[in-house]
């Protein structure tokens, strides 16, 4: 059986390609995204491994014998689920690869926004040394921070909100109460949100419900003119309401480490905003979750074709298994 991987961020393919290999497939690797591409990659294919080629309807109605779409991320926003389960192949992911590394790195722009580290490290490198240059800084003991979305990752957050002495708040309509006690998040409405928090962290994954779910709407409720992270993915939040809520200071600051566009030109009208610092969607990233994300990729495919299936991390199960 042939196993193609798709696409990689990473430079080394060894481990999983090693992982495959040994439990007697043929891999070949390969680098392409869009839906021909895809097609011609995988005509002759079981399974592939990908983490952004596009897996459209008219990929799976194009390819009879592929069995399996094994996800590097957590993500799966690069596959048409609903096409995938029509078609009747499985799709996997790496559902907890970098759920520490994410809420590590969540924490640390909050950080840095509430102490101003950017700015400050930016006037150094120009030869400015005057902490008078900062916005008004408060204390961060004592600030609440809202969390837009209180899965995995964000309680993670929440914890070492916590650490900070900061108090915690959350919107999320499918945590439970129970839940949110546990991990010290106390469970109010969007609008109450918006009116206390004074950080505010959006992580809440990628599809239809959510897709622009924080948009103007929202940030016409900010109160006090929180600080802004986004962890999560670009098109979950309006990027031009985003833009105007920084312009006219209903967000103080901000920083993002997801845009709309994963392959950005820089010209984009959210790069021209003021108070906003960015990561390259990089807070997933560490040697340890890499590795991690690598050898679930393999191990799923591996283990569906074993038909050892509670080992697999589903996203979609065909009927049978």
């Amino acid at each position: 059986m042939k196993v193609v991987i798709v696409d990689h961020s990473h430079e080394d393919c060894s481990t999983e390609v090693g992982i495959l290999v040994n439990s007697g497939f043929e891999v070949a690797v390969m680098q392409v995204h869009d839906e021909a591409d895809v097609i011609a990659a995988l005509k002759d294919a079981d399974a592939a491994i990908a983490e952004y080629g596009q897996f459209t309807e008219r990929v799976f109605r194009a390819l009879p014998n592929l069995k399996i779409v094994s996800n590097y991320a957590m993500g799966v926003d690069n596959i048409d689920v609903e096409a995938a389960k029509a078609a009747g192949v499985a799709v996997t992911n790496s559902p907890d690869y970098c759920f520490d590394e994410v809420a590590e790195h969540g924490m640390a722009l909050i950080s840095a926004l509430l102490r101003n580290i950017v700015g400050y490290a930016m006037d150094v490198a120009d030869g400015i040394w005057d902490w008078s240059k900062a916005p008004k800084l408060q204390r961060i003991k004592g600030l609440t921070l809202g969390l837009i979305g209180c899965g995995q990752i964000p309680r993670r957050v929440a914890r070492m909100a916590h650490g900070y002495g900061m108090y915690v708040i959350g919107y999320d309509p499918f945590l439970s109460k129970e839940t949110a006690r546990e991990v010290g998040i106390e469970l109010v409405s969007m609008e109450e949100l918006c009116a206390r928090a004074d950080a505010v962290l959006s992580h809440v994954p990628l599809n239809k419900s959510t897709k622009e779910m924080v948009n103007k709407s929202v940030f016409d409720l900010f109160q006090k003119a929180p600080v802004f992270v986004n962890t999560s993915r670009g098109l979950t939040v309006d990027e031009h309401a985003l833009y105007e809520a920084l312009c006219e200071g209903k967000i103080s600051r901000a920083a993002l480490d997801v845009i709309d566009s994963e392959t950005p030109t820089f010209q984009e009208e959210i790069f021209s905003a003021p108070n906003v610092i960015f990561t390259p969607h990089a807070a997933f990233y560490s040697e340890t979750a890499l590795d991690e994300a690598n050898r679930t990729a393999s191990n799923n495919v591996v283990e569906f074709f074993a038909g050892n299936f509670d080992k697999v991390r589903f996203v979609v199960r065909p009927s049978g298994t």
